[in-house]
């Protein structure tokens, strides 16, 4: 369940253009090229990243600078993600595991969400000033985000629960109740 949400949110990251793998990692600049011309949203991503339509017909003929090159990397991602998205898959390994070091870096000391799928036995003294009983706002220790993120990017679904009950003990309320989230955001 925590495995499911925290795909959903690493999604949503790379989606928005704040979570993306690096250039070196990524396809060719032509296949991705090719990728967002062929695939329905493709040319509206390249839009969101800033490369005008007349810049793009020039590639047929030009190799694109390295300014447009990142540019076109960010909108690949950002297209593959929602594609992932949509379909319900989630980043294959290789993915996962290139920008596993950007979320580590991006969330230490960061707050984190979680709506547990029964929050009605979560103590009144751990629910504190939070907008909603339901949701719960934390600092993961470098640590166990760590942990988490490391057992997220192996994609050993037995390694992320283990990861995810060891942070639900460090929750000031009965561990088991973290157990099953029905969300998790992150404040990145």
């Amino acid at each position: 369940m925590f495995g499911e949400q925290l795909n959903t949110e690493v999604l949503d990251l790379m989606a928005s253009g704040e979570v993306t793998p690096p250039a070196d990692v990524s396809p060719n600049v032509r296949t991705q090229l090719d990728y967002l011309n062929t695939r329905k949203g493709g040319r509206e991503a390249m839009d969101r990243a800033g490369i005008p339509a007349r810049t793009r017909r020039g590639w047929k003929t030009r190799t694109p600078s390295l300014a447009s090159r990142e540019r076109i990397n960010q909108a690949y991602w950002q297209l593959r993600a929602t594609n992932w998205k949509r379909t319900g898959r989630t980043p294959p390994p290789p993915v996962r595991q290139a920008i596993a070091p950007r979320l580590k870096e991006r969330a230490h000391g960061k707050r984190m969400s979680i709506t547990p799928v029964d929050w009605r036995d979560v103590r009144r003294q751990a629910q504190g000033a939070q907008k909603e009983a339901s949701e719960r706002e934390i600092r993961p220790s470098r640590c166990s985000w760590d942990d988490l993120i490391d057992a997220w990017s192996s994609g050993d679904e037995t390694d992320l629960d283990t990861a995810w009950m060891d942070f639900a003990s460090e929750i000031d309320s009965p561990p088991e109740l973290y157990y099953e989230v029905a969300h998790i955001g992150f404040f990145l």
